[in-house]
């Protein structure tokens, strides 16, 4: 497929199509490869980010059942704070 991508940095251009050049692969296949590298480390970013928020929730369930009566993380993270403050 033909594509025409505006505003991409010249410097940027010239090094991928040199690398091309390089390793004997055609500047169109080697753009394709840099795409996917990109789509595949931001979907990675977003499943790290999923997983600490996954294993927060659990820490939050496990201190909510481990506290007699009431419990407020809201208050939890208020003291916390504090604490670095004062530090």
């Amino acid at each position: 497929m033909g594509v025409s991508i505006k505003d991409v940095d010249e410097g940027a251009f010239r090094n991928l199509k040199a690398e091309a050049v390089r390793s004997g692969t055609r500047v169109g296949d080697a753009a394709t490869e840099a795409f996917r590298m990109w789509v595949a480390s931001k979907r990675e970013v977003r499943i790290r980010d999923r997983e600490r928020m996954l294993e927060a929730a659990k820490d939050i369930d496990r201190l909510r059942l481990g506290h007699k009566g009431e419990w407020s993380g809201t208050t939890e993270i208020r003291q916390e704070r504090d604490k670095r403050r004062r530090s």
